[in-house]
């Protein structure tokens, strides 16, 4: 809308909006039975969540407590166990469990309303058409005096309509055969509907509904929420998956567990072998040598364990431990396995590279329950797998030098107790020996036995990963949509499209559509409105007549001789317009009659000579003969001059033929002779003149002009006109200049009583 001094104009808004007052009406109105009807057809959602907290490793708690102390917030293990937990793979496990591959639903009135628990349908597709098999399709029933009918639709244009009397048989429909299954019977007035789509598509949809989150960044605590119009459906959903997602990481840490498990049994089974025989070497040697000194067998023993023997037993216990490990990492058959690494490493460096790399391992073999080995994701784990197991197997090589460095020096160690032992006989230093091995095998042994069951009591005791701290609930309060709130949607839509397109109305015209603003902006005297003429009649005004039309003509009658000068004596007034339609005849015709009405000689010249009108506008016969009188010397002023037909004051001189040099023509001396004489003989000259924005007639005659009215149609003139009448006065090519604006509407004229007719 226009603006002044860069502000709206709120007077002008405001009359806008009281004219189209009932466009605002009709447009609540009509949002209003809208939402109505969107709200009776509509079923009501709800929202459903779930909060769940994640169950700490030792040690994570304070790593995240000395992140937060720094100023960091990092919690990449939850980031990771939400993108888990909204992953397809198990969203497929959890709608697999509660079977949703299929939605049900039924429709007694004006909704449809979703089937969970018992749906009254079941359907079996014996064979699809290949688009079916690719494509969403919906299966409807309807129960019939006949039977059942049966209609399927797969987009927009496929649509199919099968009559069965029973539904025992298979049913041959649009999408293909399919046999239907009615759990309970169906009622007459409900229409039952099933909607089928590829299990990729189902996993789609639901996965796009459910929202998981972090309730706050630092935190492990986890929000699940979906929304729709089954919540007892979204409550099993959720509740599955959560269930499913324990489940999951369970069997992924028992994994470790029982790879270990068998890793120890395996050795164990080495081991137990190895200290049978060292065992039966020891029975054999005693028996071979009928070794029966108890004390002396004492001393030996108490020798042999020495804090050296047993450093010594316990680096060939980690040496065979890492042994162990090398075997397993060089194995390719195992490459994808996990390490066992709860066996009683005490190299804290090797273990941290373990755990590290099972963690890798279990993500990984978490991700491609829902992806493929060509997957960037795994192609770039497998790459880094490799180089973690490479780093492994470094590790392992440097503390396997470590181990055997430290069994060199206790072997030195050894050496001098030897040396304090060579002196006893031969017998009893091979005794020493034989025990010595015995020993070292018994004490790997035991400590297997011990990592076994430790593992056994770790597997046994695998807590759940997620604790439930809000059941899968309905939210009470978030129903959508709400009457109350979609009412006020409505009425703020119904008041803001019709001000919009009232807006764009405005802002694309470009007529004037403002009587006040037009006054304030023209630089002449203003004569009048007048309003529009609903007779469609070229004559508005009559004598007796108190119409609307006739009131305001009397008003610019009075209006005129006020603004006339003084010194005009049976004054010459040209009525002129911007451009053609503006009403200018009109206004001549009606001004003139006004004053003729009053007792006043008036004759009205048509010097609009090149559209001539005012003969038609009058019913005459005779088109006049004006042309010929300014071109012939012979025609006379009486020649031209004709009654008006409508008052005995009023004379017309019609325009006549129209000539090819029409500018040329008002330009002559006969122009001058013709208003010289008129003058003479009426009391007012009235002049229907061209439009001065489409040709320069007009501006010809204002040489014999006293006043010049100029004409202006409401809605219809350019704005730009004013500024083009502004510049007409200023350069003073046209003097005396007052206004005229035609067909305002009634309620905007200003002059208000009588009755319009």
């Amino acid at each position: 809308m226009e603006t002044r001094n860069n502000e709206i104009d709120l007077r002008k808004v405001l009359r806008i909006v009281a004219e189209h007052w009932w466009w605002f009406a009709a447009g609540v109105a009509v949002c209003t039975l809208l939402g109505i009807a969107y709200y009776l057809r509509k079923a009501p959602k709800w929202t459903t969540d779930a909060t769940i907290v994640l169950r700490q490793k030792d040690g994570a708690g304070t790593s995240i407590d000395a992140l937060s102390m720094l100023g960091l917030s990092s919690n990449t293990a939850a980031e990771d166990e939400v993108v888990v937990l909204s992953s397809r793979g198990l969203l497929y496990q959890a709608i697999d469990a509660l079977n949703l591959w299929e939605a049900n639903s039924k429709r007694g009135g004006l909704r449809w309303e979703g089937e969970f628990r018992n749906p009254a349908l079941t359907i079996d597709y014996l064979s699809l058409t290949e688009d079916a098999q690719i494509k969403p399709f919906v299966v409807k029933v309807k129960a019939t005096k006949k039977g059942y009918k049966v209609k399927t639709k797969m987009g927009f244009f496929h649509r199919s309509t099968t009559r069965v009397a029973d539904l025992s048989s298979p049913i041959e429909t649009g999408v293909g055969t399919i046999l239907i299954h009615a759990n309970r019977p169906l009622s007459a007035d409900t229409t039952y509907r099933v909607a089928h789509a590829r299990r990729e598509l189902v996993v789609a949809g639901y996965q796009k509904d459910i929202t998981v989150a972090l309730h706050k960044k630092e935190s492990n605590i986890i929000t699940l929420s979906t929304k729709s119009a089954l919540p007892e459906r979204d409550k099993a959903l959720l509740h599955q998956i959560i269930e499913q997602y324990n489940l999951n990481a369970i069997v992924d840490k028992n994994m470790l567990a029982t790879n270990t498990a068998a890793f120890i049994d395996e050795r164990l089974s080495i081991i137990t072998k190895e200290l049978g025989e060292a065992e039966e070497a020891v029975s054999d040697y005693k028996q071979q040598n009928n070794i029966a000194d108890i004390s002396t067998q004492a001393n030996l023993f108490l020798h042999a364990s020495s804090a050296e023997q047993r450093a010594m037993a316990e680096i060939e216990t980690q040496l065979s431990l890492v042994e162990y490990i090398d075997e397993f990492l060089r194995d390719d058959t195992k490459r994808n396995s996990l390490i066992p690494s709860n066996i009683g490493l005490s190299d804290a460096s090797l273990a941290s590279g373990l755990t590290e790399y099972n963690a890798l391992q279990l993500q990984r073999m978490r991700i491609l329950r829902t992806a493929t080995e060509d997957n960037p994701v795994i192609e770039q784990m497998n790459a880094q797998l490799a180089s973690m197991r490479e780093n492994i197997i470094e590790t392992i090589g440097s503390v396997r030098e470590s181990l055997k460095i430290r069994q060199r020096s206790l072997q030195a160690q050894d050496t001098k107790f030897n040396r304090q032992i060579k002196n006893a006989p031969e017998q009893e230093r091979e005794y020493v020996r034989v025990v010595r091995q015995q020993q070292i095998k018994e004490r790997l042994y035991v400590y297997l036995y011990e990592k076994r069951e430790e593992n056994a009591l770790m597997l046994a005791a695998t807590a759940m990963p997620a604790k439930i701290l809000d059941m899968p609930q309905r939210d009470v309060r978030s129903q959508s949509p709400k009457l109350s709130k979609l009412l006020i949607l409505c009425i703020l839509l119904g008041l803001v499209f019709p001000a919009v397109l009232l807006y764009l109305i405005v802002l694309f015209n470009d007529t004037i559509d403002d009587a006040k603003e037009f006054e304030q902006r023209i630089n002449a005297p203003m004569l009048g409105q007048l309003v529009q003429n609903s007779r469609n009649a070229h004559i508005a005004i009559h004598e007796g007549e108190s119409t609307v039309s006739a009131e305001l003509f009397r008003l610019i009658r009075t209006n005129l001789r006020f603004i006339l000068p003084a010194e005009a004596k049976n004054p010459v007034i040209l009525v002129t317009s911007g451009i053609n339609g503006d009403g200018k005849s009109y206004v001549s015709s009606n001004t003139a009659l006004s004053l003729a009405i009053l007792g006043k000689k008036v004759v009205l010249v048509g010097l609009d000579i090149r559209k001539p009108m005012l003969a038609n506008y009058f019913g005459l016969r005779d088109k006049g003969r004006l042309t010929d009188y300014l071109a012939e010397p012979e025609v006379t002023i009486d020649d031209i001059i004709v009654p008006s037909g409508e008052h005995r004051n009023l004379d017309l001189i019609p325009c006549g033929t129209i000539p090819p040099n029409p500018a040329e023509l008002l330009q002559t001396e006969r122009v001058d002779e013709l208003f010289a004489e008129l003058r003479k003989r009426y009391d007012y000259i009235i002049v229907d003149t061209a439009p001065v924005a489409l040709v320069s007639d007009t501006y010809h005659l204002d040489r014999i002009a006293d006043m010049t009215i100029f004409v202006c149609r409401y809605k219809y003139t350019p704005a730009e006109m004013i500024d083009y009448i502004n510049n007409m006065i200023a350069q003073k090519r046209m003097h005396n200049v007052a206004c005229v604006l035609n067909g305002v509407k009634s309620m905007r004229a200003g002059y208000g009583y009588g009755q319009q007719q």
